[in-house]
């Protein structure tokens, strides 16, 4: 196959919004313990600035070893720890670099390491409000500021570094994984392993008839089958951070941040056209025991746990859902099988909707021990070498060109993937991606020849063409003063008080909980933070 150069759209499913950064933090004085780079840093060789800096293997030329410390704001990581597997240990022979990675417990850890001015070296993390926090000159060195001292290629267009340059005029990352209009209207892009999708158990679905599931009414009435038939098991186990999904097969215009309301106006989520009948689903499952409320408190360490064991029929999360489901089985020898729903339920599906510039960011603190060889770093991620080891693994090990230089995967990585291994969990492919710049991340499951990989990437394809972006909407997202507070309180009351409306147990019971929501809402100042996202879209464009 021809090698995609794309782009690839964030999960997360999580699908997270960035937005612009403090007006207020438009200094340029450091912290008292930092340094400019020059004195901080090693001396560098004469070939480190200039042109021929811009040039990976001149990037990565300097190999010195150095262990910056890392914090990765994700508590859901892959890994806790540096060199455990193939791309980590050969990023560290080709760069030099290595890291001491401490993982996430909690989303809340990394806004007190930066009250308590407790950095580490470096912060990667895909949290809004964090990146808000971040973007500040006492706090995190502006990249833009280390390419004019060092002389790097940083590898950015104009139009990536416009879109992450904040309102004090500096950028601070450069943002991973985004994707652009053009590349989906090309059509030679897929969406992210991060997107929402459903697996269900291949033995239940033989059981109630091997019912097609072409229609959010067919995907109802399997789950009420199964449900019939054993009545034991949990229909529909959602990892809640993904119930989106419903409201994407319904075709909602906008994502779980913001969007548009009936009007065409931006506005916070819960006044999007077709919200209500979101809710209306979600309540209907509940009401009909398909997806129940203890499972709503599941950790993902619990939610796998039920997985796992086989006491449910269909999940609900990303794309790899089947293969890890299978591959958790193949370890435990239950001899489950299960299968991803590779197809949207409805023609009006808007799966992928990007309302930002990007995913996750990459910074470089003001404790940073040697910011030079941070940046040198960056650059080396985010040059063609560097994102080809990160996302597609070593060549000639994961993958090659064949003899008409298209890209394959290798036969030993399709046997391995086939016989239950990972791409990330066992190789490191697509877990250090911090200079993505596209779908280099999904690209290699493109080739492989295992029938869930096979599906994963399908699914990835297919849900392409339910997707659009607006990342016009990514400047609607506050990141200060009264409306974040708003944004910030508007959260958090929705997610104790969604979770009555979803199981409400009657008409009338279901209806009190929307108005007290939207009662609260309003009163929180849900209608002035609409009116602010107007103003905000009108003055972008």
């Amino acid at each position: 196959m021809k090698r995609m150069i794309s782009l690839l759209l964030a999960v997360a499913l999580m699908l997270s919004c960035f937005a612009a950064c403090s007006g207020e933090n438009n200094s340029s004085s450091s912290a008292p313990s930092s340094s400019t780079p020059s004195s901080q840093a090693s001396q560098p060789d004469e070939s480190s600035g200039g042109e021929e800096a811009s040039e990976p293997e001149q990037t990565a030329a300097n190999k010195e070893p150095i262990e910056f410390s890392l914090f990765v704001d994700m508590t859901w990581f892959w890994f806790d720890k540096w060199g455990g597997e193939p791309v980590s240990q050969k990023i560290t022979e080709t760069t030099g670099v290595s890291f001491d990675v401490t993982r996430a417990s909690d989303d809340q850890q990394l806004a007190l390491l930066i009250a308590a001015d407790d950095l580490p070296d470096i912060v990667y993390t895909d949290a809004t409000s964090r990146i808000a926090l971040l973007c500040d000159p006492d706090v995190c060195w502006s990249y833009n500021e280390l390419v004019n001292e060092t002389g790097v290629d940083i590898h950015a267009t104009e139009s990536e570094i416009a879109n992450n340059t904040r309102s004090d005029g500096n950028y601070y990352a450069l943002l991973n994984a985004y994707t652009s209009q053009e590349a989906i209207d090309e059509g030679n892009t897929v969406l992210s392993g991060g997107t929402n999708s459903i697996a269900y158990r291949t033995d239940i679905w033989e059981d109630i008839g091997s019912p097609e599931i072409k229609t959010l009414e067919d995907l109802e009435n399997a789950l009420i089958a199964a449900k019939e038939k054993y009545p034991n098991i949990v229909p529909l186990l959602p990892d809640k951070g993904y119930l989106w999904y419903f409201a994407q097969q319904l075709g909602l215009n906008g994502s779980s941040n913001v969007g548009y309301d009936k009007d065409g106006n931006p506005c916070y989520f819960l006044n999007e056209e077709g919200i209500d009948e979101y809710f209306k689903l979600l309540n209907r499952f509940a009401r009909k025991g398909l997806i129940t409320a203890e499972s709503m408190t599941y950790s993902y360490d619990k939610f796998c746990e039920v997985r796992n064991s086989g006491n449910s029929f269909m999940q609900l999360r990303a794309c790899d859902e089947a293969q890890s489901s299978n591959n958790a089985a193949i370890e435990a020898g239950t001899g489950y099988k299960w299968k991803l729903i590779t197809d949207d339920l409805s023609d009006d599906a808007l799966v992928g909707v990007n309302t930002g510039i990007g995913w996750a960011g990459t910074f470089i603190t003001k404790k940073n021990k040697d910011p030079q060889r941070a940046i040198d770093f960056m650059s080396w991620a985010r040059s063609e070498e560097g994102r080809k080891l990160c996302s597609w693994g070593i060549q000639g090990e994961h993958w090659d060109y064949n003899e008409n230089g298209e890209t394959i995967t290798t036969p030993e990585y399709q046997e391995a993937i086939s016989s239950g291994k990972q791409k990330q969990d066992d190789f490191g492919i697509a877990v250090w991606i911090f200079g993505d710049q596209g779908d280099e991340n999904a690209f290699i499951d493109h080739g492989v020849t295992d029938p869930d990989m096979q599906d994963y990437y399908t699914r990835l394809q297919n849900a392409v063409k339910h997707t659009a972006v607006m990342s016009e909407l990514y400047f609607c997202i506050p990141t200060e003063g009264d409306e974040l507070n708003i944004y910030n309180s508007l959260g958090d009351m929705y997610q104790s008080e969604v979770q009555k409306i979803i199981f409400a147990e009657t008409d009338e019971e279901f209806q009190s909980a929307v108005e007290t929501l939207y009662s609260q809402a309003e009163s929180m100042g849900l209608s002035k933070l609409n009116a602010w996202m107007v103003e905000q879209l009108a003055a972008r464009k």
